[in-house]
C-alpha cells in the first residue's frame, strides 16, 4: 500500500511539475544555415514546436524556461534570462542594455553566451623540427535575439540565433611535415517563428 501511494505521490509530483514548465506553448517553423570550413552551407527548414515561462512583472522580464524540439534536430533547452526593467530598458545583473520594452508591449531582448577552447599551436621548422608551441584560446559564442509580440490571445515569437560552432582544420607548414591541426569556429544562424498561448 506504501507503494502505491508512493507511486501516486511521484506521478502527482511529476505531472505537477511539467505543468509549471511551459506556462505558454505553440510550434511554428524554422529555417537553419549550418556554414561549412569552405563558406557552403547546408540550409534546413523544420517545423518545430515550442514551451516556455515568459514572465513579466513590474521589476523584471525572465525567461526561466524554453524547450524546443524540430524536425530532425532533436530538442533543447535554452539558458535562462532575467534581466531588470529600467524604463522601456532591459539590464542585466550588471546594469548593460540587453533590450527593450516597447509601447505595444513588444518585448525584445538578447542572450549571449561564451565557451573557449585552449589549444597548442605548434609550428615546425623546414626540418620538421617543433619549434615553437604557442597556447591560444578560441572563443565560441552564442548570441540569441528573442521579439515577443503580443498578440489576442498570447504571442508571437522570434528568435534568432548566431552561434560559433567548433570545428577543426589543418595546416602544414612543409609538405613533408606533420600536419597541425588547430580548432576553429564557423558559423550556425537560424530563425525561428512560432504562434504562442
Amino acid at each position: 500500500m506504501k507503494f502505491v501511494v508512493g507511486l501516486l505521490v511521484s506521478v502527482f509530483a511529476v505531472s505537477a511539475h511539467t505543468q509549471v514548465l511551459g506556462k505558454i506553448k505553440g510550434a511554428g517553423e524554422m529555417t537553419a544555415k549550418y556554414f561549412r570550413l569552405d563558406g557552403s552551407a547546408d540550409v534546413r527548414n523544420v517545423k518545430c514546436t515550442v514551451a516556455l515561462n515568459l514572465d513579466q512583472t513590474a521589476d523584471v522580464v525572465e525567461l526561466g524556461f524554453s524547450f524546443y524540439e524540430c524536425e530532425q534536430l532533436g530538442g533543447w533547452n535554452d539558458l535562462p534570462v532575467s534581466l531588470k526593467i529600467d524604463g522601456n530598458k532591459l539590464v542585466n545583473s550588471k546594469g548593460i542594455e540587453q533590450g527593450r520594452i516597447y509601447a505595444d508591449g513588444t518585448l525584445e531582448f538578447t542572450s549571449l553566451s561564451r565557451s573557449k577552447v585552449t589549444y597548442h599551436d605548434e609550428k615546425y621548422d623546414g626540418f620538421c623540427r617543433l619549434y615553437s608551441m604557442d597556447k591560444k584560446t578560441l572563443n565560441l559564442d552564442t548570441v540569441i535575439k528573442y521579439t515577443f509580440v503580443k498578440t489576442a490571445t498570447g504571442y508571437q515569437m522570434n528568435r534568432e540565433v548566431s552561434e560559433d560552432r567548433l570545428a577543426y582544420k589543418s595546416r602544414r607548414d612543409y609538405p613533408r611535415c606533420p600536419a597541425v591541426v588547430i580548432p576553429t569556429a564557423v558559423k550556425m544562424t537560424s530563425s525561428l517563428n512560432a504562434g504562442l498561448k
